[in-house]
């Protein structure tokens, strides 16, 4: 029930970069769900696609993230219900990281991080009257949630990332930390400006040298990660709520707005009809 619902390719007319949209309304419909959501993003990040349902990643990532929401949760949305009691005991409470990771919608509330609402339970389980793990969302509440939760998954640059993640929604990346060029080999986006200058393709080839040069000397891909320049090519997880993607499209769409980013503006809405 996680899904690609499509695709646009060839973004920054360079064949690599692309915006994809994701279907993880029925992320939270029940467990084996959860887990598909959130190993699919993790699987991504981490580039291992034999972790996509695996119940022992889902496990070891709740695990790490005690004390602080793992961003993989962020993308199992919950909807809960002002008039539901069970959902009042925890959108009453004074305290909350359920709180802090979701949007009113008329009588519900769309909250976007599942690791927070077990985050609240596990830190004072006597506020509760029940097990909140046990909270999962119907179908007709998952077609709720499709309407106002919007997943893409970008192929994109450096710099434009970083102008990307300026917004305040949920984001995971691909991890250089973790996946090195050895297992992923790096990509580079060269703009039309740039294209022609010998130097910086040059540029580029002796960084990845120097690059793998550090790898074998036994520099750790988190350390020689940072020679990559800027052009490098990365992957990121966006999940977005009506509110956020309206401000995203705001700006990203105005024509001061740097090329490359109002690309992926284009390809959202694009891809949304």
């Amino acid at each position: 029930m996680i899904n690609l619902i499509n695709k646009k390719d060839n973004v920054f007319g360079d064949d690599i970069a692309f915006v994809e949209n994701w279907d993880f309304s029925h992320a939270n419909l029940n467990e084996e769900n959860r887990i598909r959501a959130i190993t699919q993003v993790a699987s991504i990040c981490y580039q291992n696609p034999k972790a996509l349902g695996s119940e022992s990643l889902y496990n070891r990532l709740m695990a790490e993230s005690m004390g602080l929401p793992s961003s993989s949760f962020e993308f199992v949305p919950v909807l809960l219900d002002y008039e539901n009691p069970k959902h009042k005991e925890i959108l009453e409470l004074e305290y909350s990281n359920s709180k802090k990771f979701g949007e009113i919608l008329d009588d519900k509330y769309l909250l976007t991080n599942y690791r927070a609402l077990v985050y609240d339970f596990e830190n004072d389980k006597d506020k509760f009257s029940f097990d909140i793990r046990t909270i999962f969302n119907t179908k007709e509440e998952c077609e709720i949630i499709k309407e106002h939760f919007k997943v893409f998954l970008f192929k994109v640059d450096f710099p434009t990332r970083s102008q990307m993640v300026r917004h305040r929604v949920c984001w995971q990346e691909l991890s250089r930390r973790y996946v090195s060029g050895k297992k992923v080999p790096f990509e580079f986006y060269v703009s039309e400006k740039l294209k022609d200058n010998e130097k910086v393709q040059n540029f580029i080839k002796e960084s990845e040298e120097l690059y793998f040069e550090l790898l074998e000397n036994g520099v750790k891909p988190q350390e020689a990660r940072r020679v990559i320049p800027q052009m490098g090519y990365t992957q990121i997880w966006g999940a977005f709520q009506p509110k956020q993607l309206d401000n995203y499209f705001k700006l990203r769409l105005d024509n001061h707005a740097q090329w490359e980013i109002r690309q992926t503006a284009l390809a959202m809405q694009e891809l949304l009809g």
